[in-house]
């Protein structure tokens, strides 16, 4: 039953909670029940049930409102209203609000299981390749049921066996090598090596030695990571090789942070190379957009800092629902750090983390991650100083509204050094 879909049961009397359990259970589904609906969006986030059938009137929750906090927080959670009135205008109002069904006490369950079985059918249908899918991603660390992520995965597993080079958009830390890894071990080639190519730490000497390095070998999969700082000369190599490899032995992945479409148009990305390379993008999504999976992701890091460090922390349903709502601009890197730095330095083996321990933490690692950020995507002393510049150059004219007058006497230059900059750095004086 372990692949079999997951219900979870709110409803305020025992009664209608034992029978339906028991009966879902015998038709092979998990169920889990819970008699108090001002704890559902607790329990939902750490279950992430494929199914929440909600009783609308409760004693102490409003089964209307629930039904809206629920879909604000999960989008994606599919939810059947129960109610005992037969009112067809809550019935209405209900699936306007996101409910995908409507039943009526007293409980038809000819009528509950009719409209649950689609869950069962998605279940069985291709369940063995659903299997191995799901292990191959686990094994690599990749974690999910939200519906970008099942639809990221989709897309992967359609254009991953194409022999065409894989283009892979997506932020820092959002997992775009974890899926190198996944895409190379479920491929023909998963017997062969996969060769990564770090651009972003090669200087332009490094470049061209590497790229002639990496396609020496025969077979396997290349990822060539951060593309996007590649010096044009590098570009140029690159796409050289690309149009004489042998597409049938070696699968190129290529990822980027930021738009080559963007790049090209700017005349900073070699256009031949970026039309040879964006024939398959996918775009992988930020964790913001994903908060569904944050509770997945942290039961699977807490998991695996447990067993690293030789602990037993756990997180309480409220900690894990501050991370949730959290904003994790590093992504999934981000919160795997955090959760490690989090394990690893409570003093005490045996451990119950509550809210206020993650806000202390989350103080820390906060500012230190915005840097990390921003120094990523500088290559050379030479071009922090200058985008630094260019910045703090174009702060001040905006400031002053484009009057060079007082930008000069602000940052005390000449007119002949403030017209040079200004071309140095291709800002268009406004007045």
């Amino acid at each position: 039953m372990t692949n079999s879909p997951l219900l979870l049961v709110i409803d305020d009397e025992p009664t209608i909670l034992k029978t339906v359990k028991e009966i879902l259970e015998d038709e092979q589904y998990r169920v889990e029940t819970l008699h108090d609906g001002t704890k559902a969006l607790d329990v939902i986030g750490k279950l992430i049930p494929d199914l929440v059938l909600l009783d609308i009137f409760m004693p102490n929750c409003n089964g209307l409102k629930l039904l809206r906090k629920i879909k604000q927080e999960y989008p994606h959670q599919k939810v059947i209203i129960i109610s005992g009135f037969g009112n067809i205008p809550i019935a209405v109002e209900a699936i306007q609000h996101g409910a995908i069904d409507f039943i009526e006490k007293p409980l038809n369950l000819e009528e509950i299981l009719s409209k649950i079985a689609i869950l069962k059918k998605s279940t069985k249908t291709n369940s063995t390749t659903t299997q191995e899918t799901t292990i191959n991603l686990e094994t690599n660390g990749i974690i999910g049921k939200s519906y970008l992520f099942l639809e990221l995965i989709q897309q992967i597993n359609q254009v991953a066996p194409l022999q065409l080079p894989l283009l892979m958009y997506g932020q820092h830390g959002t997992g775009k090598t974890l899926l190198s890894h996944y895409i190379h071990q479920t491929s023909t080639r998963k017997n062969t090596q996969l060769l990564t190519l770090h651009c972003s730490a090669l200087n332009r000497q490094q470049e061209i030695k590497s790229i002639n390095t990496l396609f020496s070998h025969a077979h396997g999969t290349f990822f060539i990571k951060h593309v996007e700082h590649l010096s044009l000369d590098g570009q140029k190599t690159l796409l050289s090789h690309l149009h004489s490899y042998n597409k049938a032995n070696i699968k190129i992945i290529a990822s980027s942070c930021i738009s080559l479409f963007l790049l090209q148009q700017a005349n900073k990305f070699h256009a031949p190379l970026f039309y040879e390379l964006n024939i398959t993008p996918i775009e992988i999504p930020p964790l913001n957009k994903r908060k569904y999976d944050i509770p997945l992701l942290v039961d699977y890091f807490v998991k695996t800092y447990n067993k690293k460090y030789n602990k037993h922390i756990l997180l309480n349903t409220k900690s894990i629902r501050t991370l949730r709502n959290h904003y994790w601009q590093g992504n999934i890197t981000q919160l795997k750090t955090f959760i490690e730095q989090v394990v690893h330095t409570t003093k005490t083996e045996n451990h119950i983390v509550i809210p206020e321990d993650l806000l202390e933490y989350l103080q820390k690692t906060t500012p230190q991650l915005i840097e990390e950020q921003i120094f990523h995507t500088f290559k050379t002393l030479k071009q922090a100083k200058d985008e630094f510049e260019k910045h703090f150059l174009l702060y001040y004219l905006k400031k002053n509204r484009y009057d060079t007058k007082q930008v000069l006497n602000q940052l005390d230059l000449t007119p002949v050094q403030l017209r040079d900059k200004l071309l140095k750095f291709k800002i268009e004086n406004k007045l």
